[in-house]
């Protein structure tokens, strides 16, 4: 029997060398149509770059844009927190009843941190108007009276100094927290730690300096308690009432609960405990501040996620149009190497060989466009970060996205120009 004529180079061989040599060849055609039309490629990578470039600075800005909102919140100090305020009873047993109690007072705050296990803290604060002087500046401010526990209560930190301790109120210290704002308005740029203020008639000494509490995206209104906190001064609740204004009577007390998943039974625990504090009478108010937070973040979430599908939309649009360009490139390719393809098929080449050689050409063209448009943006987002409070950090799902979109645009714009190409007869190729 005659010998079975040996294999034609390039024809058959080993099954796992005809796929590397395939996909090298592609390659390196494909590498060699970039290179010989450099300028048509690089236009069609600007379309790639600039989505990619959106896409990141779109979605780092919307990431920058959820911690400045969430971070205004926190710093609001409302999460966990129920407001107790005086009023007048409501039921006329109530009011018969009300000499037997003697109202919000300093006896209720230590009631409620020794009857309840429900509070993570209980704070107090009375508050007035009056003139603050210092360096010859002056400003009629609110002044707050607290205990220590309100800083854990209103989440407050100071951004130099320290907070009030609990020495500080046991011995009637006249020391001071001085508003991020006021703190401008009396010292300038100087550090006020260390200076003396005068309160009314009292000199007091400046241990702290309040951070700011909320921002632009996240605050309480107007004229609310933060904003007068930060144009104000803190003091301690007993140096408050010795030198400032005296007596029993509390103006708020709030609590704190970790049990934000159980708001409503918390505030009927603080209901009861306060009306066996006042003897059934019930000349108070319990306000849910938390529960109204929760609904209110809930609202915000909402409006984030709205405004991050919309900004990536508009950035994976301009994407889109980068894939119109890559299209249109590939078509003209396969219009001018229409003989190539017919030549590279008559001497053997298979439909896969052709859809590779140009799915690698389209998707070489989106990934480095996606990678200079997700290195360009980085650049920026670094750039930019100064003028935002909270920097703007580059966001990795924008990277993954930018680069992930240029590279499925560039294969969904590369196969179809791929798969007719792949499909011609060597005489059709050669004809046309």
């Amino acid at each position: 029997m005659p010998e079975p004529a040996p294999a034609a180079p390039g024809r058959k061989g080993s099954p796992h060398s005809r796929p590397r040599l395939a996909f090298g060849e592609a390659l390196r055609t494909s590498r060699s149509e970039i290179a010989g039309h450099w300028l048509r490629s690089l236009l069609t990578l600007v379309g790639v770059f600039l989505g990619s470039l959106a896409v990141v600075i779109m979605v780092s800005f919307a990431e920058a844009l959820k911690v400045m909102v969430w971070q205004g919140i926190k710093s609001l100090g409302y999460n966990g927190v129920m407001f107790i305020s005086e009023r007048t009873p409501q039921l006329p047993f109530e009011r018969k009843k009300i000499t037997e109690s003697r109202g919000l007072g300093v006896r209720d705050i230590r009631a409620l941190g020794e009857w309840s296990t429900s509070y993570e803290g209980v704070a107090a604060m009375n508050l007035t108007q009056t003139v603050v002087r210092a360096l010859g500046q002056e400003q009629r401010v609110w002044v707050f009276g607290v205990n220590p526990a309100y800083a854990t209560v209103r989440n407050r930190t100071v951004s130099a100094g320290r907070w009030i301790d609990a020495g500080d109120e046991l011995e009637h210290r006249k020391v001071a927290i001085v508003g991020h704002d006021l703190a401008t308005t009396l010292f300038g740029t100087d550090n006020p730690v260390g200076k003396q203020i005068r309160i009314g008639d009292q000199v007091m000494h400046v241990i702290g300096v309040g951070e700011q509490l909320g921002n632009t995206f996240a605050n309480d209104g107007g004229d609310s308690w933060t904003q007068r906190e930060m144009e104000g001064v803190v003091i301690p609740l007993e140096t408050f009432r010795a030198y400032i204004r005296g007596g029993e009577r509390i103006g708020v007390i709030m609590i704190k609960t970790p049990e934000t998943e159980n708001l409503g039974a918390v505030r009927d625990e603080t209901e009861r405990l306060m009306r066996r504090a006042h003897h059934g009478v019930g000349d108070f108010e319990v306000e849910n501040v938390a529960s109204e937070i929760l609904r209110a973040e809930a609202q915000i979430k909402e409006v984030l996620r709205s405004w991050t599908v919309i900004l990536t939309s508009l950035a994976a649009i301009s994407l889109l149009v980068g894939g119109v360009g890559i299209y249109s490139v590939m078509k003209i390719s396969l219009t001018e190497r229409l003989y190539e393809i017919g030549l590279r098929k008559a001497i053997g080449a298979g439909d896969n060989t052709i859809l590779l050689q140009f799915l690698i050409e389209s998707s070489t063209l989106s990934a480095l466009g996606g990678l200079l448009g997700c290195g360009v943006g980085a650049l920026l987002c670094r750039a930019l970060a100064g003028f935002f409070p909270t920097g703007l950090p580059v966001s990795p799902l924008g990277l993954a996205l930018g680069v992930g979109f240029a590279i499925a645009v560039g294969l969904f714009a590369g196969i179809f120009p791929s798969l007719s190409a792949s499909r011609l007869t060597p005489v059709e190729a050669l004809r046309g």
